[in-house]
């Protein structure tokens, strides 16, 4: 029976695009890679067919990644690990930048598949649905959503096709339950809630999960406050005040959302409330400098390397379109509380 690339690719414990790659010379792969594919492909026997090379042309080695805000130091930290991930796979990695902003982010994709330019996208998708993710699904492009799930609707092939990529995202229940269990054994029983956009998933999703959290350990639903933000600073920062605002404020906050709850300290600090002594302040996306706040935040942290591995592996398998060393399907990391300084008893 002859050898196939994908068998050349299992020997050697790559990528069948890495293999492709290798064999053509392509200096994306390190030559110390190359050198043992080849080494690989010669001892097995590998002789390429004429058809089968034309074929893996196609293959351009290159991923596409659509974040949706590269200041946010989360998905500037997760840019990075994928870059890692798929260079050890044999991609390069084209990174843009949606701002958050669905019209940007459907331009990306119509730049990055127009004329098969990437292999496929990795996106975090800045709305439920826009018309260029429809567009990409009629197109059958390869594509891999991160972080934020998007809402399909339909029968028709293009939902179809959507419906059928992976989501890579981080499992926040067992953290949030920490998170809540945390603040009401310090006797916190007003708690308010800075709600990344509800009409996310994502947003949805993490506040239903704490306030569930919160009541399950006896906060009273009318004693949770949620105000929505952008995932911005400044919104935070809006909220923070509107918190602060309320006759009955809360003593403890939850921000959902990283650069939110950085917002949500400002505004702690301009209105001169003390950290933990009269407030306390969980975040999410925990960030390696967040020790360095005055006090250190407590926060729940994503499993990055491991998001990214699983969105990377995801993609290289559909790039592959055959059995690969882990399916292209669902994958979703659990999230871990990392407790510092930031949480302490309700003031009396």
């Amino acid at each position: 029976m002859a050898v196939r690339m994908r068998d050349v690719a299992q020997a050697a414990g790559v990528s069948i695009a890495a293999v492709s790659l290798a064999l053509s010379g392509n200096p994306r792969i390190p030559a110390e890679t190359r050198d043992r594919i080849r080494a690989v492909a010669e001892q097995m026997g590998y002789r390429p067919h004429a058809g089968a090379r034309a074929l893996r042309t196609e293959v351009t080695g290159s991923l596409g990644l659509v974040i949706s805000d590269v200041a946010n130091p989360f998905f500037a930290e997760l840019a990075g690990e994928i870059q890692r991930a798929a260079a050890a796979e044999g991609f390069s990695t084209v990174l843009c930048n949606s701002d958050e902003d669905a019209g940007v982010q459907d331009e990306y994709l119509r730049n990055l598949l127009a004329g098969s330019r990437v292999d496929g996208v990795i996106l975090v998708p800045a709305a439920a649905m826009t018309e260029g993710l429809l567009a990409a699904g009629k197109a059958k492009a390869r594509l891999v959503f991160l972080d934020r799930p998007v809402e399909v609707r339909g029968r028709t092939a293009a939902a179809r096709h959507l419906a059928g990529s992976p989501v890579v995202r981080s499992g926040a229940s067992k953290a949030l339950s920490e998170a809540a269990e945390l603040l009401t054994g310090f006797g916190h029983r007003r708690v308010g809630i800075i709600a990344p956009p509800m009409t996310t998933r994502v947003g949805v999703e993490r506040t239903e999960l704490m306030i569930q959290s919160l009541t399950a350990r006896g906060v009273a639903t009318r004693d949770i406050s949620v105000v929505e933000g952008d995932f911005r600073q400044d919104s935070g920062e809006r909220a923070m005040e509107q918190l602060l605002a309320n006759k009955s404020r809360p003593t403890a906050i939850f921000g959902a959302d990283g650069l939110m709850t950085i917002g949500a300290m400002k505004g702690l600090r301009a209105a001169r409330y003390r950290v933990p002594a009269d407030i306390s302040v969980i975040g999410f996306d925990d960030a390696p400098w967040f020790d360095l706040f005055d006090p250190p935040l407590t926060a729940v942290a994503q499993p990055i390397t491991a998001m990214a591995t699983a969105a990377v592996r995801a993609m290289v398998h559909l790039v592959d379109d055959a059995a690969a060393p882990l399916p292209a399907a669902d994958a979703t990391p659990a999230c871990r509380l990392v407790r510092r300084a930031s949480c302490g008893p309700a003031p009396a």
